[in-house]
């Protein structure tokens, strides 16, 4: 019984291989900020909408009659407010796209094989990532300055800038080794299409067979 050694992948190019680094370096860092701008603007919604809740309980144990009126009383731009952080959801949701659309045409671009499913791959595995990191982000900057205000606000972008650059380029060159092209064990016959196995079966019923020479002697 002859032997095969076990399938292999096909390796990368250096091309495919610099590709996927940048690609991931450049649409992770454009997903990152849509991701955290979507979380910041989700959190931004359910704040104002606990604070309308509070101000209505609050009214209506006093005995006003409008709910409202001590909301608008607080805060006469609330409506500004609202389509503010909506744009900024909208927003996030349009950076998050583009992410994608980046990393599928640069990956497709140099020629790697299923360029969507590794970035679809990879978006799903930063999309959790993301959420551990940015705790992350925010105790290094805390770490790094004393200033409870200037660490949050000035130096966490800057390291979440320089961990998604660094972040993104592991994940998505890990994601392209996995959707490699297999490569035929040594010995294993090539995989045929049902297609073309049903053509060549076609071919090989129609042909006649080849006459045999009549070996009886002429008188």
């Amino acid at each position: 019984m002859a032997t095969t050694q076990p399938r292999s992948t096909q390796p990368l190019s250096r091309n495919q291989t610099q590709s996927s680094l940048i690609a991931g370096a450049v649409a992770h860092t454009i997903f990152q900020t849509g991701w955290f701008l979507f979380g910041m603007s989700l959190a931004a919604l359910v704040a104002t909408a606990l604070f309308g809740n509070i101000i209505g309980s609050i009214t209506r144990a006093l005995g006003g009659d409008d709910p409202n009126a001590i909301l608008r009383a607080l805060d006469g731009g609330s409506d500004l407010l609202f389509w503010i952080v909506l744009s900024f959801l909208i927003g996030s949701l349009i950076l998050i796209g583009l992410a994608i659309l980046v990393s599928g045409w640069m990956l497709s671009a140099a020629g790697l094989r299923n360029p969507w499913k590794v970035t679809m791959a990879a978006v799903g595995v930063v999309a959790l990532v993301d959420i551990a990191l940015f705790w992350v982000y925010v105790g290094l900057a805390n770490l790094l300055t004393e200033s409870r205000l200037a660490g949050p606000v000035l130096l966490t972008p800057v390291i979440a800038l320089v961990g998604g650059i660094l972040v993104g380029a592991l994940v998505w060159w890990l994601m392209a080794l996995t959707k490699r092209e297999k490569i035929p064990a040594v010995g294993e016959a090539p995989a045929v299409a049902p297609a073309a196995a049903k053509t060549d079966a076609a071919k090989t019923a129609a042909k006649p067979a080849a006459a045999k020479p009549d070996a009886t002697p002429k008188a």
